[in-house]
């Protein structure tokens, strides 16, 4: 039987990667985002559960035209230095830190989709008043939380790796698709098409075949996600997953190409 069936008054954290490299009229981008959450299962109505889940770090290194940007939410007083650039950089650290320990809610049907999502009202003014910012800067923290940390953004993370399930039982060769979209970098429509590969005991190991469609912008945009996903078939934990990600983004002129991976590690705990 596969279905997410996470247990209640069990805890489950996930840590997720994400390696992009992209190239934007002869200037390479880089970036690597590492995000940790963990999860308490507080609901279970028999079909559905309720996940309350804590922001625990964000770390983050990007590489643009020779300048290197690190950020980690576990260091939010790092020594930048005083020009403009060091001092902004100080300021996302101690932003990423005000996020560590802030929580939401799911609540997620046994095929992995989100149903809903609370706890994100006030918290970007919350944040903002943590930091001890004056009015204008205040207003800018609260727009750039709202845009990047909000119920759909989250909604789009989760489900790229929880949104899988068939539930029902499952043998090796077995197919079926799902359609799911994200935002951000990688925006669009995401067909997925996952078939059961192997079977070691609980474990099931599904290869995943993914197309993107999508516009941003005025930006078009076209890819493929290639990757293989290990769930423990007990409580539906995805143990690991490896996504190859490549995208085409063409608009006003140009084209450039995206490329990706995704690293996904989970465990429940004790």
């Amino acid at each position: 039987m596969l279905k997410f069936d996470f247990e209640k008054g069990r805890g489950y954290d996930y840590e997720m990667i994400l390696n992009m490299d992209q190239e934007v009229m002869g200037q390479k981008i880089k970036m690597d985002l590492t995000s940790y959450y963990s999860m308490d299962v507080t609901g279970d109505d028999g079909q559905n559960k309720t996940i309350s889940t804590t922001y625990d770090r964000f770390k983050m290194s990007m590489g643009l035209g020779g300048m290197d940007i690190e950020v980690d939410s576990d260091e939010p007083f790092p020594n930048f230095g005083k020009d403009d650039k060091k001092e902004d950089m100080q300021m996302i650290n101690r932003f990423m830190g005000a996020i560590k320990g802030r929580k939401f809610s799911m609540k997620v049907n046994p095929e992995g989709k989100i149903l809903e999502i609370s706890g994100f009202k006030g918290m970007a003014e919350s944040i903002a008043d943590s930091l001890g910012l004056g009015d204008e800067q205040r207003e800018e923290v609260i727009k750039k939380f709202d845009e990047r940390f909000n119920e759909e953004s989250v909604k789009d993370q989760f489900e790229r790796f929880w949104y899988i399930f068939p539930n029902k039982e499952v043998k090796v060769g077995d197919s079926w698709e799902k359609s799911s979209t994200a935002t951000g970098m990688a925006a669009g429509k995401y067909q997925s098409k996952y078939t059961v590969k192997e079977i070691e005991g609980d474990m099931v190991i599904l290869e995943e075949d993914t197309k993107i469609e999508g516009s941003q912008d005025k930006v078009d945009i076209n890819g493929k996600v290639k990757g293989t996903i290990v769930i423990d078939s007990k409580s539906g934990l995805v143990v690991s997953a490896n996504q190859d990600l490549t995208i085409t983004a063409s608009g006003n002129g140009m084209s450039f190409d995206i490329i990706g991976k995704t690293k996904i590690k989970g465990k429940a705990r004790n």
